[in-house]
């Protein structure tokens, strides 16, 4: 939820006062938020519904109902917190033992073949990740690159823009987030999709909105994991996935 919300909070610059006004309310009260209609807010912030309107349009959403949707979705995410302690350290690879079990459990073989025809059809391939999916997917190029196919994963949000507006039919974007609700990773997603440019999701939750997206998805057992304010959520189920669509796509080549 922190970082969700501190991901809103950096489009505070382009906002008008009375829009700076509706995205405070919504940092400080996520849970109130959630619980209300669009006539009550505009009602408790003594603003009008066009305002809220705006304000989650500048945000990155669709309206009041799309914004309100990812952030009860992000207050939901919170009530499953596992909080670490250095003294639970076996309770720690029981949780990482659990994502790894459950991701091999729900890996579906078609998909990964499809996943890997994709690759293999594909000019060339760029992941997109942000954060701390950013390695991740780094990882990953490097690997398909030895491979021999030519793939790239960049850092820079702008950069990472341009490529999308670059890529062709002919190409493969690879889209990697733990929540499927990062902005900019939607906004790269739907810059692809224009482009008709084929594209993967690879998520640690069901029912984002990336997956409405992209023309195939796989998901990560994840769970939220923190040591006081640190996130030390695992990627590595998101690397394993990765990794089965590569060592498939090779055996493909071969």
């Amino acid at each position: 939820m922190k970082t969700f919300l501190k991901r809103l909070s950096q489009h505070r610059d382009r906002l008008s006062q009375l829009e700076k006004q509706v995205l405070d309310y919504l940092l400080i009260n996520p849970d109130k938020v959630i619980k209300l209609n669009v006539n009550e807010l505009a009602k408790e912030l003594f603003v009008s519904t066009a305002t809220i309107s705006r304000t989650c349009k500048q945000l990155g959403y669709d309206g009041f109902q799309d914004l309100k949707y990812t952030l009860s979705k992000y207050v939901d995410q919170d009530k499953e917190v596992h909080v670490i302690s250095s003294t639970t350290m076996l309770s720690q690879i029981d949780r990482m033992k659990a994502e790894m079990d459950q991701t091999l459990q729900s890996i579906n073989e078609e998909q990964i073949q499809k996943a890997a025809s994709f690759i293999k059809e594909s000019n060339f391939v760029e992941f997109f990740g942000v954060g701390a999916s950013h390695p991740t997917c780094v990882e990953a190029a490097r690997k398909l690159t030895f491979s021999g196919k030519i793939s790239s994963a960049r850092e820079d949000w702008d950069e990472l823009r341009c490529v999308a507006n670059s890529l062709t039919e002919q190409d493969l974007a690879i889209l990697v987030s733990f929540s499927g609700e990062t902005l900019h990773i939607l906004e790269y997603a739907n810059i692809l999709k224009e482009r008709n440019v084929r594209t993967i999701a690879v998520v640690g939750r069901q029912n984002s909105r990336l997956q409405q997206e992209v023309d195939l998805t796989f998901h990560a057992q994840i769970m939220n994991g923190y040591y006081g304010d640190l996130d030390m959520s695992s990627r590595f189920p998101l690397s394993i996935l990765l990794d089965l669509m590569i060592l498939t796509y090779m055996n493909k080549k071969s």
